[in-house]
């Protein structure tokens, strides 16, 4: 059986609540050499489940803080030390809650 090397699989690292059925562990793990992609989904753990919203950008209403872009930055610039390519893709999509923390996220990168 091939690995996810082997198969030129990229991991996509999730960055999201903890501690539901739903949730997806953030594994900070390279399995391309040529691409690592994290995606930002907000950790709103308030709505992440909930049943009836109006639409999914409700499940997604979170402004990241400060000092949760930087830890996410630090570890995007590790992971940028093992390939040439990592694209960050910010799905907290509740007005312009991803525009204005994409452009937070981008001011603490190199």
């Amino acid at each position: 059986m091939q690995t996810a090397v082997e198969r030129q699989l990229v991991n996509v690292i999730v960055d999201g609540p903890q501690g539901f059925s739903s949730s997806v562990p953030a594994v900070w793990e390279v399995t391309s050499p040529e691409l690592a992609i994290v995606r930002l989904h907000g950790r709103n753990a308030e709505t992440w489940e909930k049943k009836g919203l109006k639409a999914s950008s409700d499940r997604f209403n979170y402004d990241y803080r400060d000092d949760e872009l930087k830890e996410i930055a630090e570890q995007i610039k590790t992971l940028s030390a093992r390939v040439p390519v990592v694209q960050a893709i910010l799905n907290n999509n509740y007005q312009d809650q991803g525009q204005r923390n994409a452009r937070t996220l981008a001011g603490f990168l190199p």
